[in-house]
């Protein structure tokens, strides 16, 4: 499946979010690519990660790791409660006991409650650096647009055609490799306006996109498709000294006959 091989190769690249929404496919694959992710992010070492025989993989493999942490549905009720959740975002806040981060996995994502996802927001929003976490779920309309925007979003039905729900990531990619630069700075004029937040999500996004073409193109169309996954990672970079918006989508439009 392309998203899943769009996957590993973010990973082999160190590219990973610290939010993502796993949707659709069968809960197997659901789980895979969340064991996948977690071990990446978990890894200790210094690249090719997993590596599958550092102490942080093996323990995952065996499914013991003190770090890797499961939020579970009470099977006595239908949603996962917004105390569930209160108690998730304490743990975040501590460091964690072994690996380089913690990973909180939530395999019935899509049955939090509303109370319980606006919780999980402001985690989502201002993330410990030693924190990440991983959203499964079937049903996509389950998910506030507010969550939805904080999160990577891996759709895993098959056939499905794109990894991100984003349309504006979508559209900026696609404007970006065709040289289109009217239909980019149409897609763009919106973002000008987002959220720090909002926007570094939007940049996992359209890295995640870029992946993606980057596995089904062939010739100069992957050579765009990775050239841009380079500009994104520069960017990305830019936006740790908050370079705004409107300065990162100006410097990707020059960048788009190089």
């Amino acid at each position: 499946m392309e998203a899943i091989a769009a996957l590993r190769d973010l990973i082999a690249q160190d590219r990973l979010s610290h939010a993502w929404l796993l949707l659709g496919g069968t809960a197997e694959m659901r789980r895979k690519a969340a064991e996948d992710v977690a071990a990446a992010l978990m890894c200790d070492a210094e690249k090719e990660r997993p590596c599958g025989v550092c102490p942080q993989c093996r323990k995952l493999r065996k499914g013991i790791h003190p770090d890797l942490i499961t939020l579970l549905r009470n099977p006595e009720k239908r949603e996962i409660t917004v105390d569930q959740v209160r108690t998730l975002r304490q743990e975040a806040w501590v460091l964690p006991n072994e690996a380089k981060r913690k990973v909180f996995l939530i395999p019935e994502a899509d049955t939090l409650n509303v109370s319980a996802q606006n919780a999980l927001l402001k985690v989502l929003e201002e993330p410990p650096a030693t924190a990440a976490f991983l959203l499964l779920g079937e049903n996509p309309g389950a998910f506030l647009p507010t969550v939805r925007s904080r999160c990577v979003t891996l759709n895993l039905a098959p056939g499905a055609e794109e990894v991100s729900d984003s349309p504006v990531a979508a559209a900026l990619c696609e404007a970006w490799l065709k040289g289109d630069a009217l239909a980019f700075v149409t897609a763009a004029f919106p973002c000008e306006k987002y959220e720090r937040e909002k926007f570094d999500t939007l940049l996992e996004d359209m890295v995640l996109a870029a992946a993606l073409r980057a596995r089904a193109a062939r010739g100069e169309g992957r050579r765009r498709a990775l050239l841009l996954t380079e500009k994104l990672d520069k960017l990305k970079e830019m936006r740790k000294v908050y370079v705004s918006p409107g300065h990162c989508l100006g410097w990707l439009l020059s960048t788009m006959e190089n």
